[in-house]
């Protein structure tokens, strides 16, 4: 390497930039359910939680709810694209102007629902075919393989799943640990 900034979305860029071997694929179908899972549980919980709870600061550098459940779904409505285009134009960095958009907590919870439902529509319609084809896709932060970046967005989604349960007191959290998705023992940094 020359010392240049490499852009990061997955550990496969890394080791590609590095020269080693690149990590076992996972099982995308799988990968797949799993985040239908986690969006699933998102959405059970935010009709229990009112429009000051979506807006309060959490502990995650002071994101509220409704931010974390834009840059949670958002990647989700555009997977299903990306898996025909090979391009994933996510960019959390724009997340805030799509926020202000979702005025209360109905509009954060149609947005949410509209997300979850395309991509259990995208399962439906293609999950077969996820184990096999498995193009690349490019993205602001470098290209990755479809099958990567379904994974990252998986752990994604539970990370940040885990800060809505820690922030709220929703009932009957979903337990992430039979998704094998090596979560970090924090939850904050």
């Amino acid at each position: 390497m020359d010392g240049a900034a490499v852009p990061v979305l997955h550990v496969s860029q890394i080791a590609r930039a590095l020269g080693l071997a690149l990590p076992p694929a996972g099982a995308p179908l799988e990968a797949g359910l799993d985040a239908a899972a986690i969006l699933d549980a998102w959405l059970g919980h935010l009709p229990a939680l009112g429009w000051e709870e979506l807006l309060r600061p959490t502990p995650s550098r002071g994101r509220s709810l409704r931010n974390l459940t834009v840059n949670v779904f958002h990647p989700f409505e555009l997977l299903p694209a990306a898996w025909i285009s090979r391009e994933l134009d996510w960019r959390p960095e724009e997340d805030e102007a799509r926020e202000r958009r979702l005025a209360d907590r109905e509009a954060v919870q149609r947005f949410a629902t509209a997300a979850a439902t395309g991509w259990q529509s995208f399962l439906d319609a293609h999950g077969a075919d996820l184990g096999n084809r498995d193009p690349p896709v490019a993205t602001p932060r470098g290209a990755v393989t479809f099958s990567a970046l379904l994974e990252f967005q998986r752990w994604h989604a539970a990370y940040h799943y885990r800060q809505l349960v820690d922030a709220t007191d929703v009932r009957y959290p979903l337990d992430l640990a039979p998704f094998s998705l090596a979560l970090p023992d924090g939850i904050y940094y």
